[in-house]
């Protein structure tokens, strides 16, 4: 039977388990934040339009979403200023969005709607930010393109330009060209005939003559912001200069840098005024050869013009326009710069690193040029890292070679000896002059058994003030702390309260609060911190003056064969002895017994000897004492007769076992097992046709019955034995005493050895490990310190 309470007490187990089971288990159900909408590196509008910015993300918990201004990622920048809401000027919506709403051009503000901004993502994981957004609102202005007229010797080439106002040109594009009245002009890759608009807006006319002097031309702008389409207002014709003179060629312009997406249209105009018509060349440095319509399918030069239908990585450097006469040459210089857009992934995505080890992250880029890589820990530049990138460009790579954190290449961070603190979200920013992208990485903590970071000492003192008792742990996953007075939880009382928090890098800080205390109170206090990684506990006296007192002690369950550990939980200050009785007795009176530090030891308990009423005493000066007695009921754990099953087994013969319990407190609980799958419950014939044997019976041959004849055994019979049968089967039995399971191994002739069934030596005891939640719950009513659902298991052959 239960010990009085026994039902509630396992109750509180249960819910205290589950607790528990819930608290560790966060740890592997939660997700660091990731983006799943991360906003563009530049958002542009105009005062009458407005704009919108969206961030969202994932992650578990769910992240929350914020935006921070200024600062600066690069080098050692900080992510910047909480972004709040301004009303009528900027707006943030509860789903993460950053809104400008339209507003008057008089209420343009350069803080808010010229600058950097960053949304950041945060949950109890960790930190991400985005890359920088760059915001740029512009006050809608009208402009008018106009175009240039340029001059140019009889048989030159000439370019016309479309001039736009500076404070609209980056938000302009040049959409095409109308010769006056009707012809119209579109960019292209190449020319194909008199005019070439060319992919940057310009218009190249060829070989010029009084005919095209009389020709006048327009061009159409296209405004991305206003979707609005302006002409110019003018239009422009060309000068035809009368060749009066022979003139050595003359560039508009001797240098110049291209900036080109990978895969653009490209196309470069040497265009010179020179009389005679100059001859072009060109050639890429470093080559002798000119670069000509037949040096590569890729590249085309015509008519002085460089055209690449797509450019490569390969296509960047500097390249040389020869233009020349009779009269003397120029060269331009032109540097092609190359870029393609920037993808980032760190490796791997998500690890479990336990303290103390080694973590490395690796950066992997898509896109170039790589100008600039900044590691990020939780949205901040991580501090004093060996060969971090300095924010011109330049990285460092190594550093000291004994720093804990330290880069071994630009893309390669490597963390030696884990701490808690390294946990968290790691991200790698990369950067170019034109583009920015990150990636992020999560860096888990492996399981970390708790350890005590504070613990409470012994204390003496009077009745009356108010006392704390505090203590600290840390592990990996969060411990639950739990505290015990003499061994037993904390008795009820208005005067106690029990403090806890968790830390941000989850150490739990635990307090027990005494008011006006009393001698009542005093006793061997101990914190523990428990997690399924280990257990940690810390034991100190508090001691209150005053008489001795006895608090109640519940019933104990002990087990036999198993030691049983009583302590009287005494009070008062000074005690001068603690007496154990048992039957009028004064303790020990045997060997298996002994007493100290007022805690009775039993060895080897007997249900015979050792059950009943036991009885501490507590005594100081002045024949002051104090006494309590504790029941204690010895419950006996099963015992099972070997099981064996025959050696020569064929297939198609039958077989039986039985799993006697020769002792053991009743009732008794039987299960069986092959391979560790449940077999099913008694009295339960399994067919092949039948299905799983009840909840949880899965990969169980079909023909086998099992039979519980008694309240003391039970049988599993096969009635036609098979290949598939091969393997070992388990009898648990369990009673409130204990969980115990013996094993046999059954071979058919016919199969070396059954898939996963392990090898056994003849007449070989080996212990069995029984999970808890496989074994059965723990015995409520159980001593302090002790654990229940002990296990006697072995393996025969």
């Amino acid at each position: 039977m239960l010990a009085p309470g026994g039902r509630a007490a396992r109750a509180i187990l249960v819910i205290l388990a589950a607790a528990l089971l819930g608290l560790t288990g966060a740890t592997y159900d939660s997700q660091g934040p990731t983006f799943t909408l991360e906003p563009s590196a530049r958002v542009d509008l105009t005062n009458e339009g407005g704009a919108g910015v969206e961030c969202s993300g994932r992650g578990n918990p769910a992240p929350r979403v914020e935006w921070r201004q200024g600062g600066g990622l690069g080098g050692q920048g900080e992510p910047g200023a909480a972004v709040r809401t301004v009303p009528g000027v900027r707006h943030l919506l509860d789903n993460g969005s950053l809104v400008f709403p339209p507003f008057q051009a008089a209420a343009f503000r350069q803080d808010i709607h010229w600058g950097v901004y960053r949304c950041v993502l945060s949950n109890s994981v960790g930190v991400v930010v985005s890359r920088d957004v760059a915001v740029r609102a512009v006050v809608n202005q009208h402009y008018e393109p106009e175009v240039q007229s340029p001059g140019g010797f009889h048989g030159n080439n000439v370019l016309i330009r479309c001039s736009v106002p500076p404070f609209v040109r980056e938000h302009v594009t040049v959409t095409s060209w109308l010769q006056e009245p009707s012809f119209n002009i579109y960019p292209s890759a190449e020319s194909h005939g008199k005019y070439h608009m060319l992919p940057t807006g310009e218009l190249l006319v060829l070989n010029i003559t009084e005919q095209d002097a009389r020709h006048s031309f327009r061009c159409r702008t296209h405004h991305r912001l206003t979707q609005r389409n302006v002409p110019s207002a003018n239009a422009g014709r060309i000068q035809l200069t009368d060749a009066r003179r022979p003139v050595a060629p003359i560039l508009h312009e001797t240098t110049s840098t291209l900036p080109a997406r990978l895969e653009e249209a490209v196309v470069v105009p040497c265009v010179a005024h020179a009389n005679p018509p100059p001859v072009y060349r060109w050639w890429r440095q470093g080559q002798e050869n000119s670069v000509d319509a037949g040096a590569a399918e890729r590249f085309t030069v015509r008519d002085g013009t460089l055209s690449f239908a797509s450019v490569r990585e390969s296509d960047a450097g500097t390249y040389y326009c020869n233009a020349s006469n009779s009269e003397g040459s120029e060269v331009l210089e032109l540097t092609l710069q190359v870029w393609a857009p920037l993808a980032v992934h760190v490796l791997p995505p998500r690890q479990t690193v336990d303290v103390g080890k080694s973590a490395d992250l690796t950066c992997q880029v898509a896109g170039f040029p790589r100008q600039q890589v900044t590691w990020l820990k939780d949205g901040r530049p991580i501090r004093g890292l060996a060969g971090q990138d300095d924010g011109g460009g330049g990285v460092g790579v190594g550093g000291d070679p004994g720093a804990r954190i330290r880069l071994l290449a630009a893309d390669r961070l490597h963390i030696a000896a884990v701490t808690k603190e390294d946990r968290g979200m790691y991200q790698c920013l990369v950067r170019n002059d034109h583009d920015m992208a990150q990636g992020a990485a999560e860096l888990r903590l492996g399981d970390a058994a708790p350890t005590l970071q504070y613990k409470f000492i012994e204390q003496t003192m009077q009745p009356g003030p108010s006392v704390s008792l505090k203590c600290s742990a840390s592990g990996n996953p969060t411990p639950h702390m739990s505290w015990k007075l003499d061994g037993f939880p904390l008795p009820p009382n208005d005067r106690v309260m029990i403090g806890q928090y968790v830390t941000l890098y989850g150490d739990v800080v635990s307090h027990v609060n005494i008011s006006n205390v009393k001698a009542e109170d005093g006793g061997e206090y101990e914190c523990e911190a428990e997690s399924r990684a280990g257990l940690a506990k810390h034991q100190a006296r508090l001691n209150i003056y005053g008489p001795p007192f006895v608090r109640a002690m519940p019933d104990i369950i002990a087990v036999a064969g198993k030691a049983l550990h009583i302590k009287c939980p005494v009070a008062g200050y000074p005690i001068e002895s603690v007496v154990w009785e048992k039957d009028g007795v004064v303790l020990p009176n045997i060997m298996r017994q002994r007493v100290a530090a007022n805690t009775l030891t039993i060895e080897n308990v007997q249900h015979a000897s050792d059950q009943g009423a036991y009885t501490c005493t507590a005594r100081a000066k002045h024949a002051h004492a104090a006494k309590r007695t504790v029941t204690v009921k010895v419950l006996v754990p099963p015992k099972i007769t070997p099981i064996t099953f025959p050696r020569d087994l064929n297939v198609g013969d039958r077989t039986s076992v039985q799993c006697v319990v020769v002792s053991g407190d009743l009732p008794l609980s039987f299960a069986w097992l092959k391979d560790g799958h449940p077999v099913g419950g008694a009295g339960h014939h399994h067919h092949p046709a039948a299905g799983a044997a009840g909840a949880g019976a899965t990969a169980v041959p079909g023909d086998v019955s099992v039979r519980q004849n008694d309240d003391f055994s039970s049988a599993l019979s096969i009635g036609a034995v098979a290949l598939e049968h091969s393997g070992n089967y388990t009898c648990r039995v369990s009673n409130q005493a204990a969980v115990v399971s013996l094993t046999a191994l059954l071979q058919v002739n016919g199969n070396e050895r059954a898939p996963g069934a392990a090898p056994l030596s003849p007449y070989t005891l080996s212990p069995v490990a029984c999970a808890p939640e496989a074994c059965g719950p723990s015995q409520p009513g159980a001593q302090p310190g002790a654990r229940n659902g002990n296990i006697d298991s072995f393996i025969v052959p």
